[in-house]
C-alpha cells in the first residue's frame, strides 16, 4: 500500500506545513490493486507532536482496515536547513498571540426565511450557546441548545422560548444534564412522540430521551448504542427502517474525520448495527453532522460540518442522493457573517432559520478574564 501525505513532502515536514498552513492534512492510500482511497484530518494547530501521532495513528488505521501491513510513504526531499526552527518560532508565536489575545465564544443567531442578515440572541460572556435545534408548537418557537459556563466548562441541555422582538431566549430552563458532557440535542418527533438523543460521548453512550410533558420534562428511555465514543447524531427513517448518522471516535480518526451509519428495524426496541459500508465519509471538510435533515422539495440534505480550517469551521447543504447504499454529493456551503470567524450547527422550522456562531471578544475585559483563565489551567 502506497500512502502520500498531503504534498507528498517528508513526514516531518507535511507535519510542520499542515499545524500552520494547510487548511486539512490529505491523505492518498492507494492499493496495491490500483483502487484510491481519499481521506483528511483537522491537523493539531497546537502541538506539532500530537499532529504527528494523529497521522501515524491514522495511516495504523487504514493499514488495518485494507488488511495490507506493507507501508510505502511517497516523499519527495526538500532541503532547508533553517526551516524546522523557524516552524517552531512561528508555531509559538502563533500560540501566544491567538491564545491569549483572541478570545472566542459560541452564540446563537435567527433570521427569517429569505432575509439575509443574521440577528444574534442576547447572550453572557462567559457562558456558552451553540448547537440550536428549534421546534415549532402553538404560535411559539422553542430553542433546545447546549448551554455551558466557560469556567466549568461541561454542558447541559437548555429549552427557551425566542422571542423575536427582543432578540432573546425567555423562560430558559435546563432540561438534561448530569455530570458529564451534553451537547447536539437533535430533536424529533417519532409515533407522535417528542424525542431528543443529545451527544453524550463523555458517557460512551448514545441515548434516547422522550418528553413527558412539554417543553421542560425529558426522560430516558433507552440507550441505543452503548460503549461507543460518538458525537452529533441525527436520525432518519425510511422504509421501516430507523437510520443512525454519527461521528465517532477511535485510534487514527477523531470525531470530525468520518461519518459512519447504524441501522434499526425498531427505535425503540432492537439494536442499532453498524453497516457494513461504514463510514460512509472520510473528509474532514464534509463528514460531521452539523443539524437535523432538510427535506425541500422532495430533495433531503444533511447538514455537515466543514472542519478543515478549524473546528466546525463552515456548514455545507449535501444532497442525500440515495439512504440505501448511502451517497450524497455537495450541494454549497452556507456563508459566514462578517463578524463570526464559524458557523457548525444550521436547523430550521416553519420560516426561522438558527445557528451557532463562534465571535472574538476583543475588549480588554474579555482577554484580560480570558488570559487569567489560561494561567490558572496552566499551574493546575
Amino acid at each position: 500500500m502506497k500512502v502520500k501525505i498531503g504534498k507528498g513532502y517528508s513526514i516531518k515536514t507535511e507535519i510542520f506545513l499542515s499545524s500552520l498552513f494547510y487548511n486539512k492534512l490529505e491523505i492518498k492510500f492507494t492499493e496495491k490493486n490500483g483502487n484510491v482511497i481519499n481521506t483528511s484530518l483537522l491537523p493539531d494547530r497546537v502541538s506539532f507532536k500530537k499532529n504527528e501521532k494523529a497521522l501515524m495513528d491514522k495511516i495504523s488505521l487504514f493499514s488495518q482496515r485494507l488488511n495490507d501491513s506493507e507501508v510505502l510513504i511517497e516523499n519527495k526531499n526538500r532541503k532547508f536547513i533553517f526551516e524546522y526552527p523557524i516552524y517552531f518560532c512561528i508555531l509559538l508565536v502563533k500560540l501566544f498571540v491567538v491564545k491569549f489575545f483572541m478570545p472566542n465564544q459560541w452564540v446563537m443567531a435567527y433570521r427569517k426565511i429569505g432575509e439575509t442578515k443574521w440577528k444574534f440572541i442576547k447572550y453572557n460572556k462567559n457562558e456558552l450557546m451553540a448547537d440550536p435545534f428549534i421546534y415549532y408548537k402553538e404560535d411559539k418557537y422553542y430553542v433546545f441548545y447546549e448551554a455551558l459556563n466557560y469556567d466549568v466548562n461541561r454542558g447541559y441541555i437548555n429549552v427557551g422560548v425566542l422571542d423575536q422582538n427582543n432578540g432573546l431566549l425567555k423562560d430558559i430552563k435546563t432540561i438534561i444534564s448530569d455530570d458529564y458532557h451534553f451537547s447536539f440535542p437533535f430533536i424529533f418527533e417519532y409515533e407522535d412522540d417528542l424525542y431528543i438523543v443529545p451527544e453524550s460521548s463523555e458517557n460512551r453512550t448514545i441515548d434516547l430521551y422522550k418528553c413527558v410533558d412539554f417543553p421542560y420534562g425529558w426522560k430516558k428511555v433507552r440507550t441505543l448504542i452503548n460503549k461507543i465514543s460518538a458525537v452529533d447524531t441525527i436520525l432518519h427513517f425510511e422504509n421501516n427502517q430507523c437510520y443512525l448518522f454519527t461521528s465517532e471516535k477511535v485510534d487514527g480518526c477523531t470525531y470530525n474525520d468520518e461519518l459512519s451509519i447504524y441501522t434499526s428495524n425498531d427505535l425503540l426496541n432492537d439494536d442499532f448495527l453498524r453497516v457494513e459500508e461504514s463510514p460512509v465519509v472520510t473528509d474532514v471538510a464534509l463528514a460531521r453532522n452539523a443539524g437535523a435533515f432538510i427535506h425541500d422539495k422532495n430533495k433531503y440534505y444533511r447538514v455537515s460540518q466543514d472542519c478543515s480550517r478549524r473546528y466546525g469551521f463552515k456548514v455545507n447543504m449535501m444532497r442525500v442522493n440515495s439512504f440505501n447504499n448511502y451517497k450524497e454529493s455537495l450541494e454549497y456551503k452556507l456563508d459566514l457573517p462578517k463578524n463570526a470567524i464559524a458557523m457548525h450547527t444550521y436547523n430550521k422550522v416553519k420560516d426561522i432559520e438558527i445557528v451557532d456562531l463562534k465571535i472574538l471578544l476583543l475588549d480588554c475585559k474579555s482577554i484580560y478574564k480570558n488570559a487569567l483563565r489560561i494561567i490558572k489551567r496552566l499551574f493546575k
